[in-house]
């Protein structure tokens, strides 16, 4: 994900620096970047000269603009992406099936040419019928001034599909109870994807370079210290 949308005047007023959304992956190097200042703040930018992309659906038909599917790349230049992963063949044939690279990123192409990033596809959240963009509601969640982090993953549902929980890791010196950060989402995103279970850790389980391993608290499932909104009767603000 880029910067907030909301960061980008006041980090220009501090530092009297711009900041350049982009999008890029190590199999692709860098495909996409915005003008200087951006145009519009928050978006991938602009497709880089030389590079092809679609937005493809889950049998690879490319979907319109304003759809959101997933983003796949090509270069038109030789050995100018991966040709693959090193010893996983399979992987290879997965990923660059179609002779599109697949991203696995959820992507919407706008009219005007820009593209907005949604989510990974294996983070995206299905409940009650609608799909929940794990990425937007961290970003709701993180931009109250106590989290320091915070990671959205599905739990099962009582009715099939997913529920909404939210894992959060506090600033040093902030305290915020689970009601607080339903209270935070209300009006900042859609009413179905407020979460419905809250965690408050005092460390996130991470990967060797520092990312959050999602699957590790997917697998922990409804723990003893995992608040329930449902349980505890609190209604969501439509």
């Amino acid at each position: 994900g880029g910067v907030p949308p909301q960061n980008h005047g006041p980090f220009r007023e501090r530092f009297g620096v711009p900041l350049v959304d982009g999008y890029g992956s190590t199999e692709t190097n860098f495909v996409f970047a915005g003008t200087i200042p951006s145009d519009r703040v928050g978006t991938m930018g602009y497709l880089a000269d030389g590079i092809e992309a679609r937005i493809v659906d889950e049998n690879d038909s490319a979907l319109p603009d304003g759809e959101a599917g997933e983003l796949v790349l090509r270069a038109r230049e030789p050995f100018a992406f991966a040709s693959g992963y090193f010893g996983m063949p399979e992987k290879t044939v997965e990923a660059w099936r179609n002779l599109w690279f697949h991203s696995g990123d959820r992507v919407v192409r706008d009219s005007d040419g820009h593209y907005r990033f949604i989510d990974r596809m294996k983070d995206s959240i299905r409940r009650r019928g609608e799909n929940v963009s794990s990425w937007e509601v961290e970003q709701a969640i993180q931009s109250h001034p106590a989290v320091a982090a915070c990671a959205i993953y599905p739990l099962p549902s009582e009715l099939g599909e997913d529920e909404v929980a939210a894992a959060i890791l506090l600033e040093p010196g902030h305290l915020l109870q689970p009601v607080d950060v339903v209270r935070h989402c209300e009006g900042r995103i859609a009413h179905f994807a407020i979460p419905r279970y809250v965690r408050i850790l005092s460390q996130m389980p991470l990967t060797e370079n520092g990312k959050i391993k999602k699957g590790v608290l997917r697998d922990a499932g409804v723990t003893t210290d995992t608040w329930d909104r449902e349980a505890a009767g609190v209604k969501v603000r439509r």
